[in-house]
């Protein structure tokens, strides 16, 4: 019987060089359900989805990730197979001057099987086929990150993990809508999907769990109706903000 997917951090620390910006943290994301990490700036969200995607190893604990018939700890993976599990968008999307719209979603495939039908169907999933062969310099930001998005739906494989650090941030409202309903329909397929976000009561709208990040540690974790409730969030956040925006 194939293991559940799941991404499992156990007593994980993480930072950059000896310097640990999170430890301690112990939480676990399923297939099936999208995972919000939340919290203030600076708490670390980036830096945990740098490990999870397998771009940093822990300074302490471990990472283990059952996906696409693999199970272990990322860092260990070839490139071919950590591309072939983990599909993954850092908040600042760089994407390189002088490629098409088309090629630079094709560039999801990298590592992978080619697929022009797979590339052509994310280009369409994100609306983007008007501007298949337009040089991606010159798009807007929000058009960008839907590039982003489109190049991880062409990476990611059926019950694989999704791992997207504040993915939404230039997005209008219908392009949110779009996105939000991949993200959904990849979860419901089987995928592990990873998401961090600023906006709290969004979050609590689309996610299932959550994991609340503060100071170096991990504060809350668990379903997102109860992790992202206004009174869990008012220590963190303080009392006039949670009112304002919850």
């Amino acid at each position: 019987m194939t293991a559940a997917g799941r991404v499992a951090l156990c007593g994980v620390a993480v930072g950059y060089g000896d310097r640990s910006v999170l430890s301690g943290i112990q939480a676990s994301a399923l297939e099936g359900r999208i995972t919000a990490v939340v919290g203030p700036n600076a708490a670390g969200k980036s830096t945990l989805l740098r490990a999870i995607g397998g771009l940093s190893a822990p300074l302490a604990g471990r990472i283990e990730i059952a996906a696409c018939g693999r199970t272990g700890d990322p860092v260990r993976w070839s490139g071919r197979e950590r591309a072939a599990t983990i599909a993954s968008m850092p908040q600042q999307i760089r994407l390189p001057a002088g490629f098409s719209v088309e090629e630079i979603v094709a560039m999801g495939r990298h590592a992978l099987e080619r697929s022009p039908a797979r590339v052509q169907a994310a280009i369409e999933r994100f609306g983007l086929g008007e501007l298949a062969d337009a040089a991606v310099h010159t798009l807007s930001v929000g058009q960008q990150q839907r590039v982003g998005l489109a190049r991880i739906a062409a990476q990611h494989e059926s019950g694989g993990v999704i791992v997207l650090d504040e993915p939404f941030a230039a997005l209008d409202l219908r392009e949110l809508a779009r996105a939000m309903a991949w993200l959904r329909s990849c979860a419901d397929a089987g995928a592990v999907v990873v998401c961090s976000l600023h906006d709290l009561g969004f979050a609590a709208r689309v996610a299932d769990d959550a994991w609340l990040l503060d100071r170096g540690r991990l504060a809350g974790a668990g379903e997102a109706a109860s992790v992202l409730a206004p009174a869990a969030l008012e220590a963190i956040f303080g009392e006039a903000a949670i009112r304002l925006f919850m």
